[in-house]
């Protein structure tokens, strides 16, 4: 019989996994993210940008700052910037980066 003690120590390994999990998915995000506006917004120095993207993700985790910096790179750079549309493009890149963690994963068993 599993005592209470593994039992919580088996939940606190769970958790700290999926924490890490969550942040490693998160920053896959963001560098898909950054990737996708220095196309849309015409930037030359692609690694320069994921730099300044993943910086300001670091300094604020809020996605709301890293919402800001993107919409006054698109505004910087002429462009109209909608906040609902880098909303969905948001999730849709933390949707794919988590798959694609998943994928790794298994072909890593």
């Amino acid at each position: 019989m599993i005592s209470l003690d593994d039992r919580r120590r088996a939940l606190e390994d769970k958790y700290i996994l999926d924490f890490e999990r969550s942040h490693k998915v998160r920053a896959r995000r963001n560098r898909l993210l950054a990737e996708w506006v220095a196309a849309a917004i015409g930037r030359n120095d692609v690694d320069a940008y994921v730099n300044e993207v993943v910086a300001t993700a670091i300094a604020s985790p809020e996605d709301s700052n890293l919402l800001q910096k993107i919409r006054a790179d698109f505004s910087a750079a002429g462009r109209a910037a909608d906040e609902a549309l880098l909303r969905e493009k948001m999730h849709d890149l933390m949707y794919m980066a988590a798959e694609a963690m998943e994928r790794e994963d298994a072909t890593q068993r």
